[in-house]
């Protein structure tokens, strides 16, 4: 009752930022079924992987509304019986998406997918198939290239030395309203002893709070901030193509990654059609499609995972960590645990909010 309760609030923040946009990508034959699908993804990574769907069963309509993190959580936890139930939920919150996992939300899949590593699969119920670093971007009209943080550690040098400078020129998540955002934190937290102290740097810059990745990689390129920190790579690789003034850092110290997850609702009215669109996502197929719409040419799976896994590997073993799905996800939505960190990171990145 408590996460639950903890829930609502969030969505109250979170709701009126997210646009619940409904895109309708129709059959190209005569329509035999549709498939509903909620996700966090936006239209332009997901349309491509939708349409390549189609391009085998093109007789399927899609429907995609888009969502935030935290309420596409709650609007599958209180789904109403008149209301079409999704079939489909795609989310990189991947620790809710294990939370709806362990509480009988969704169904198993069965899914005969080959090569998957272990850690994106759970219980046959959660699928990652996308692999998505937390990156840094710079304003490279702003940044001089000799002082590009290379890492978070770099990055804590930079703040500390002149904070006046970035005053409110540093873009990142308000993980008080992000599911991501709260996602990279925790997992930060418990791989770098300097996690809090780049929180204290971030504070006494006044860090701009975002609840999005895509209002992050706007600031920076129209000059607002200079540098936003814990960015989804898939989206900056794709806007630092059309916006030339962005640069991209993947940390040489540590990366922090998630996985957009796919799970197919209890509820799901089209439960074999989702199963068959998990399928393809997952496929040889289907994954090349996947890296090209959401630009993980350093990340993806599938036509990609050799590739990241011998550079990584090869010149950087042990920075890239990997996603968790399964339980140890859910240590940081216990609702008491939750409290804690979000008031403690507030009060350090955020003094001015008043938080007690």
């Amino acid at each position: 009752m408590a996460l639950l309760l903890f829930v609502n609030a969030l969505c109250l923040a979170d709701q009126s930022k997210s646009t619940h946009e409904l895109k309708i990508f129709s059959a190209p034959s005569p329509a035999s079924g549709t498939l509903l699908i909620h996700g966090t993804a936006d239209v332009v990574a997901m349309g491509p992987v939708i349409e390549g769907f189609q391009k085998t069963h093109p007789d399927i309509e899609i429907r995609y509304r888009l969502y935030e993190t935290v309420p596409l959580y709650q609007e599958a936890l209180t789904a109403a019986d008149d209301k079409p139930a999704a079939d489909l939920l795609i989310s990189s919150a991947m620790d809710l998406q294990v939370k709806l996992a362990n509480d009988g939300h969704v169904q198993k899949a069965s899914i005969a997918a080959r090569g998957l590593p272990d850690w994106a699969i759970w219980r046959d119920e959660i699928f990652g198939f996308t692999l998505e670093p937390a990156v840094i971007v710079y304003n490279k009209d702003a940044i001089e290239r000799a002082e590009v943080p290379k890492s978070h550690q770099d990055l804590i040098r930079l703040l500390e030395v002149a904070p006046e400078r970035f005053h409110r020129k540093i873009a990142t998540y308000d993980i008080d309203v992000s599911g991501v955002g709260y996602l990279f934190a925790t997992t930060e937290s418990m791989l770098s002893a300097n996690f809090w102290r780049l929180a204290h740097a971030l504070g006494v810059t006044e860090a701009r709070l975002y609840c999005c990745t895509q209002d992050m990689l706007d600031s920076v390129s129209r000059g607002e901030a200079v540098i936003a920190y814990d960015v989804l790579g898939s989206y900056a690789l794709r806007q630092a193509e059309v916006q030339r003034n962005l640069g991209i850092v993947l940390p040489e110290d540590y990366v922090v990654a998630v996985s957009r997850t796919i799970v197919i609702p209890r509820k799901a009215q089209h439960a074999a059609l989702a199963r068959t669109f998990v399928e393809y996502a997952l496929s040889e197929a289907g994954q090349a499609v996947v890296s090209d719409a959401f630009g993980l040419s350093i990340a993806g799976l599938g036509a990609d995972r050799e590739q990241m896994k011998a550079r990584y590997l090869a010149e950087k073993p042990g920075v890239l960590n990997f996603p968790t799905l399964g339980l140890p996800a859910l240590t940081y939505l216990d609702a008491v645990k939750r409290e804690q960190f979000v008031k403690t990171w507030q009060r350090i990145v955020s003094p001015q909010s008043g938080v007690p």
